[in-house]
C-alpha cells in the first residue's frame, strides 16, 4: 500500500469533503483510504511519499475535445462555426494521414497529462487515422477515454457504407476489451448528418448498447437551418428520432429555452459545456445554471485545439464560472464547489464513470493531480487553496499525476507518452 502524506486534499465528493494535512492511501489502483491522518493507514504503507503541504484533487475530466485536430492548431481565428468547419477544418482534416494524426493525438495525450486531465471523451474525423496506433498510444499513457469515430452523410459514401464502417471500428475497440478505452456512437451533427443516418447510427448505438456523442444546439445558425430542414428546433428534432431516450453525450447545448431544458432534465442526455470555443466561435452562453438547476449532469469541455486554443481544463473550469456569473448578473452563481466539481465528478456523470471515477473516495480509481504551491507566487495566501484551484491556477502548475495509483507526470514531465 502507498500513502501519501501531509496533503491538502479536495475530493470532490458528494459532500465536498476537505481534508488538510490528511493522507491519501492507495492499493494497487483504488483508494483504500482518505482523510486526516492516520497512524494504523501509516503502519500499513509499503511506501509512504511525503508532499510537505501539496493540495491533492481528482484528475479532471474532458467530457468533448478533437484530440487529432492539434495538428490545426492555430489554423483559422475570428471566424464563426459553419464558416470556420466548412472552409477550413474538414478541407484540412480530408488530408490528414494515419502519421499526422497519430502525432497529433500524442501530443495532445501530452498536453492534456500535463494540465491534469486524466480522462476524455473524443470524437474524431474517420480521416486518416489508424485506430490500432491510437489505442496503442492511449494505453501506452495510461489515460481513460472515450474514442469514437464521427459519423457524416456525405456523396462519397452511402448510409450503410457509413455505418458498416463504423460498426467495424466500434467492435474493434470493443474486441481490445479494455475498460480505460470505449467508444460512443458519434454521429457530428445534425446539419451534418442526413436523417437516415441520424436514426441508423440511434440502432447502432441501441445494438452495441454504448452511448450517443453528438454537437447539438451550439449556434442559433444551426437552430436556423434544423427548423428550415425539419420544422422543428435541434432538439424537438432530436427527442422525435428518440435520442434522448438513449444514453448520450451532447456537446454544447448553447441554443437551449426554458421548455428544453425541462425535457433534457427527463432524459437521459448530459451536456459537455465548452465556454472558450463557444466563445471564441461567437457561438453563445450556453444555460448552465439553468440546466444544473433543472437536474441535468453538466460537464466542461475544451473541445478541440483549433477552436481554443489550449486543452487547459483549469482555464476551461474559470471562464465557466465568469460566464455564469456575468449571464446571470449575479455573483453567487457557479461557486467555487459548483466549479470544481464540474471539472471532476459532474464530468465523470457525463460519462457514466461517477462510480470509478472524478472524486477521491475509498473504493474508486486513484486518479489525482498534485500541485506544489510553494514558490508561485500567484498561489499565495496558500490557504486560500479553494479559491486559487478555480481562480488563479494554471495547467503548468500541475506538478504529478497519478492515474491508477500510477505515476504519469513528475514535476511537469509525461512519462508515458513518447513524441
Amino acid at each position: 500500500m502507498k500513502v501519501f502524506q501531509h496533503v491538502n486534499i479536495v475530493t470532490c465528493d458528494q459532500d465536498f469533503h476537505v481534508y488538510l494535512d490528511g493522507i491519501l492511501a492507495v492499493k494497487e489502483s483504488q483508494i483504500v483510504y482518505v482523510g486526516q491522518e492516520n497512524q494504523e493507514i501509516l503502519k500499513q504503507a509499503n511506501q509512504i511519499i511525503d508532499y510537505q503541504g501539496a493540495w491533492i484533487m481528482p484528475g479532471l475530466v474532458n467530457c468533448h475535445t478533437h484530440s487529432a485536430m492539434t495538428g490545426l492548431r492555430g489554423i483559422r481565428d475570428d471566424s464563426n462555426l459553419h464558416e470556420w468547419l466548412e472552409d477550413y477544418i474538414w478541407p484540412a482534416e480530408a488530408e490528414f494521414t494515419p502519421e499526422m494524426t497519430t502525432k497529433a493525438v500524442k501530443e495532445a495525450l501530452t498536453e492534456m497529462l500535463q494540465s491534469g486531465t486524466t480522462t476524455f471523451n473524443d470524437m474524431y474525423n474517420p480521416n486518416g487515422v489508424d485506430i490500432a496506433e491510437i489505442y496503442e498510444a492511449v494505453k501506452a499513457s495510461k489515460m481513460r477515454c472515450y474514442f469514437s469515430p464521427t459519423l457524416f452523410s456525405s456523396e462519397a459514401e452511402t448510409t450503410n457504407e457509413t455505418i458498416a464502417r463504423t460498426r467495424a471500428v466500434i467492435e474493434t475497440i470493443k474486441g481490445y476489451q479494455d475498460p480505460k478505452f470505449k467508444v460512443m456512437v458519434a454521429p457530428h451533427s445534425l446539419y451534418s448528418c442526413n436523417r437516415e443516418l441520424l436514426e441508423a447510427s440511434l440502432d447502432l448505438a441501441k445494438e452495441k448498447n454504448i452511448p450517443l456523442h453528438i454537437h447539438v444546439a451550439e449556434t442559433q445558425e444551426e437552430s436556423g437551418i434544423i427548423l428550415k430542414r425539419y420544422g422543428k428546433r435541434p432538439l424537438a428534432f432530436l427527442d422525435e428520432l428518440g435520442y434522448l431516450d438513449h444514453k448520450a453525450v451532447f456537446a454544447h447545448g448553447v441554443e437551449l429555452n426554458e421548455a428544453e431544458i425541462t425535457r433534457l432534465a427527463d432524459s437521459q442526455v448530459a451536456i459537455a459545456h465548452n465556454p472558450i470555443s463557444n466563445l471564441k466561435l461567437a457561438s453563445g452562453i450556453a444555460p448552465v445554471v439553468q440546466l444544473q438547476k433543472a437536474g441535468v449532469a453538466v460537464g466542461i469541455a475544451t473541445d478541440s485545439v483549433a477552436s481554443n486554443n489550449n486543452l487547459d481544463m483549469f482555464e476551461e473550469g474559470r471562464t465557466a464560472a465568469l460566464l455564469q456569473k456575468m449571464k446571470s448578473g449575479d455573483a453567487s452563481q457557479f461557486p467555487i464547489e459548483t466549479a470544481l466539481k464540474a471539472l471532476t465528478i459532474e464530468g465523470a456523470k457525463v460519462l457514466g464513470m461517477e462510480a470509478e471515477i472524478g472524486s477521491l473516495e475509498v473504493g474508486k480509481q486513484a486518479d489525482f493531480l498534485v500541485i506544489q504551491p510553494q514558490g508561485k507566487i500567484h498561489l499565495q495566501p496558500q490557504e486560500n487553496m479553494l479559491s486559487h484551484l478555480v481562480y488563479a491556477v494554471k495547467s503548468s502548475d500541475v506538478d504529478d499525476v497519478y492515474i491508477g495509483g500510477e505515476q504519469v507526470v513528475n514535476d511537469g514531465h509525461v512519462l508515458t507518452v513518447s513524441l
